[in-house]
């Protein structure tokens, strides 16, 4: 009896944060539209420090990381002005 009372509670309470998520979790295509044409940069790196100041530099000109891939190469993108 213990066993079905709890699957039933467990049952309700995801039943009700599935009904009540649309209106609290904010959408996601409100900070990105999906009409956002980017454009994107590329660089190969051989050491981390070097790679830490590129990050840095490149963030403060609006760029973010899209992707670092194995063997140093790291790509960037930011919406096209």
């Amino acid at each position: 009896m213990k066993g079905f009372a709890l699957g039933l509670s467990l049952s309700v309470a995801f039943v009700l944060g599935c009904l009540a998520a649309p209106f609290l979790v904010p959408r996601l295509s409100a900070q990105h539209p999906t009409n956002v044409r980017w454009e994107y940069y590329c660089e190969h790196f051989s050491r981390l420090g070097s790679l830490n100041e590129f990050l840095q530099a490149r963030g403060q000109h609006g760029w973010e990381l899209a992707t670092d891939y194995p063997g140093g190469r790291t790509c960037m993108k930011r919406p096209l002005r």
